[in-house]
Formats: C-alpha cells, structure tokens, sequence
C-alpha cells in the first residue's frame, strides 16, 4: 500500500465485529481493507463466548435481531469451516440460569415458552449433577456457546486467504466529503474510501473527526478459568448463570470459566485479589467440586458499552460514507456475525434484513448534547 491509497471499504477493528464485517463486504466484491491493531483487553478474546439472547433479554425489534443473530451461528461456522478448514465446535447444550432464592423463584418460574422452561432442582440433578440448585432453574434450551479465540482463529485464516489488505495500525482521523472518505492512519497514510465501518470496540469514540459523539465507554470485565478436577465424575456440561456471576464449561482445555466482574476503571487492564476470591465463592456455590480448584488462568477485557446496552449499527444519517458497528456491550460474540452481514448489505445498497432502529446511530443525539 502506498501513501494515498484507494478501496471501496475500509474497516477499522480487528475484532471479531471487524473481522466480520471485512469478510462480508468482500465476499460482496468490494475491495477493502481491513485497519487495525492488537490491543490489550479487547474483548473478542477475552468473552466467555456466550450466545445468549434469552437469558436476560432485549425488547422488541432488538430482541429479535439478537434471536437472528444467534440463529445465523450454525450457518456462520458451517460457512468458516468451508472456506477455511477450521471447525469452531457450536455447543448446543443451552443454558440454565437459577434463582437466588425462593422470591426469586416466584420471578423466574412464570410460564414455559419455546425460549424457556422452568426446571426442578431434581430436573437441574439429572441435568448437570455436579451443580446445586435447591430451588430449581430457568432453562434456555436454544442458547449457546462457542470458543471466541477459536472462532477469531478461524476469522483471522478467512480474511488471509482471502488476500484482504491489512494494516497494523490505528486510524487516528476521518476526512469526510458527501461521498467518500478519507482514513488517516498513526502512520501518517492516507486512505481514500467510498466507505468506511467504524468496529473498534470500545476506542471508538476516540477517532478524531466523527460527525457525532458516540457514547461508548469500557467496561472491565475480569475472568478466571479453573481447571476442571480429574476427579470428577460428572462435569458441567453447559453455562449457568447463578446470583453474581457464571460459569461457562470449555471441555477441550479441561477448564470452567468463572466471571465477570462490570468495573468503570478506564483502561485500567489487570485482576484483582477480590474479584478473584469472589469468583471461586461463586464457583464452589455453584459446583462445590470447584472450591479447591486449581487457577488455570486469569485475565480482564473491555466490554463496549452504551448508554442503553444496545450497539450501534447503521449508516450515519449525516455521513452516508460513513457505517456504526460499535458499542456491542456485553453482545459482541453473539452479534459479530449478522452485524457483519448487515454492513455488508447497507454498503452494498440492499434494504436492511432486519429492523435497525434500536441501534441507529442518532439515537443518542439528545442525551449526548445535552450532557456536553
């Protein structure tokens, strides 16, 4: 690439939301290239990788869009794995989330749906033995999990064979005219573009020249893996969600994640000794056979959170060159892969598939200047 090059689309973020994006606006013929550098505590690499649009659910048009998003996973994988030889395994296992204690049971038992069912604590024992749930459990059949650093593996091959342009940098600037753009690199390159899709997590709002204030700030997110005793005769098989926290099974490295904490810290990267110790509470709450495990590893992310919990996805009213897919919160992993495809068709022209409202890039016009 020289000085002043020239693409169709330029993608900043190289996360798993980047990475999508890229994959599908090339495989629509647009030439793009894909801008970004590793940062420490991003958090495609750090999630749990959970798929979990149900268990604590958004509203409406955005509940929808996640319930698609988690259906698009099988054909997303079955779509990796054909062009690249990678298997990301889609553990289809569902999801259990209990109650802290008996009011809360008579919050969550409700009735039984398509999404959920109400399990006894003898249904929970023939289920996963291994966990306490004296009161029973709210059981999310159709959601998932999927391992995020195998998928970012698989992710990363695609882009590679596929001889996508890629640059280790960071954009520090947009020039934008009515209909092109034009990215300015830490290295002082330049890049013209027809359209540029701002997935850069959490620093999105730190890229100079936007036309709007993005209201995404990070979250830390703290984890520890534990290693699954040897001992155990039967093993968790699928996440659960109990009362501060979860666990989350990775069987292929022997290993249950323990998380997570939601700290206001800035960038501030580490673990703590308190949150550590809570996570092993929590986890010997959970499955006692946990209390004494052995740390496997520890480590924190930040997640990229908005003001409503809802990314932000679209074009900018202001800036047609212009494409959201930030501010993913707590959903990247589940979201990444139709966000990927909803950008692709919005530079390509096509009507949105789904109904986009609630991520649309103005939405928060009002309370942003009326904070500034």
């Amino acid at each position: 690439m020289t000085s002043s090059d020239i693409a169709d689309v330029v993608v900043l973020g190289d996360g798993l939301v980047g990475l999508s994006c890229a994959r599908a606006v090339a495989a629509r013929g647009h030439s793009c290239v894909l801008v970004g550098r590793h940062r420490i505590g991003a958090a495609s690499g750090a999630a749990a990788g959970l798929i979990a649009p149900t268990v604590d659910p958004a509203r409406g048009a955005a509940l929808a869009f996640t319930v698609a998003a988690r259906d698009r996973y099988a054909s997303f994988l079955d779509e990796l794995r054909g062009a690249t030889g990678h298997d990301v395994p889609l553990a289809l296992d569902g999801i259990l989330r209990l109650p802290k204690d008996e009011r809360d049971v008579r919050a969550m038992a409700g009735d039984d749906t398509a999404a959920s069912r109400w399990l006894s604590s003898d249904d929970v024992a023939a289920l996963e033995p291994a966990l306490l749930a004296p009161f029973g459990a709210r059981f999310h059949p159709r959601d998932a999990r999927v391992d995020n650093r195998r998928l970012l593996q698989a992710l990363n091959a695609a882009i590679a064979l596929a001889d996508l342009p890629r640059v280790e940098a960071d954009a520090v600037r947009l020039e934008m005219a009515d209909v092109h753009a034009t990215v300015e690199l830490d290295s002082g390159r330049r890049i013209r573009t027809a359209h540029v899709v701002v997935a850069t997590g959490a620093w999105a709002p730190y890229l100079n020249g936007l036309p709007r204030p993005l209201p995404v700030r990070p979250l830390r997110g703290q984890m520890m893996a534990l290693a699954t005793p040897t001992h155990l005769p039967h093993p968790l098989t699928r996440p659960v969600f109990g009362h501060g926290g979860y666990l989350v099974p990775r069987p292929l490295e022997q290993q249950v994640l323990v998380g997570s904490t939601s700290e206001t810290v800035g960038f501030t990267t580490g673990t703590t000794d308190a949150a550590l110790a809570g996570f092993r509470r929590l986890a010997g709450r959970l499955v006692p056979a946990l209390a004494r495990a052995d740390e496997a590893r520890s480590w924190s992310g930040f997640r990229p959170m908005t003001l409503d919990g809802l990314p932000i996805i679209g074009l900018d009213p202001e800036a047609p060159a212009l494409v959201y897919a930030c501010g993913h919160s707590r959903n990247g992993i589940l979201l990444a892969p139709l966000t990927g495809d909803v950008v692709a068709a919005l530079i390509s022209g096509d009507p949105p598939s789904h109904d986009l409202t609630p991520f649309s890039p103005s939405r928060f016009v009002p309370q942003t200047r009326a904070l500034s």
